[in-house]
């Protein structure tokens, strides 16, 4: 009988603290990445890559292969690079990521992506690089004796430099 009440203040108190978490969360995250929006939750993800599709503006798109112990980046027309691979600025870059042999985990920490790299199955992830400048790829998964030297380079280029890289390079 005398019950009903507590319940209800207790219901009432937690909603309003979830309510000051939820909020100062978003606060937070808005402080800690102020020139470099958390562009790579999947929300965000999904809008930048229709926005991009309806535009009709063109995305490059790579195949990204895990091995032991490197990253083969190919681009469209089959050329391939290892352990780098160069985007242009400010545009949606897909990417369809697989392994030839074990279990990886490619990532990009600087733009909060990630995604598994399993042989025989190809995992698609998109992102839009906001800046200029060398970006480090990781192996997130324990995939041998080499892991720990599993890094390539993302370079995120002004659109000029990159069109003209990419057309002096076929």
């Amino acid at each position: 009988r005398g019950h009903g009440r507590n319940v209800l203040i207790t219901v009432t108190l937690s909603t309003f603290l979830l309510a000051i978490l939820i909020i100062t969360s978003f606060a937070a995250v808005d402080t800690l990445f102020p020139n470099n929006p958390p562009n790579a939750t999947w929300c965000y993800s999904i809008a930048a890559y229709n926005q991009t599709q309806a535009t009709g503006q063109s995305c490059p798109r790579l195949d990204v292969t895990g091995h032991q112990f490197y990253w083969v980046f190919t681009y469209p027309g089959a050329r391939s690079y290892t352990n780098l691979f160069r985007v242009p600025v400010n545009t949606t870059v897909v990417l369809d990521v697989t392994s030839a042999d074990v279990f990886h985990d490619f990532g990009i920490i600087q733009f909060k992506i990630k995604t598994d790299a399993i042989k025989g199955r190809t995992n698609t992830i998109w992102f839009i690089p906001f800046k200029t400048g060398n970006y480090t790829i990781q192996c997130f998964e324990l995939c041998g004796t080499g892991h720990v030297g599993m890094i390539a380079t993302l370079n995120v280029m002004n659109v000029t430099a990159f069109q003209n890289w990419y057309g002096s390079a076929k």
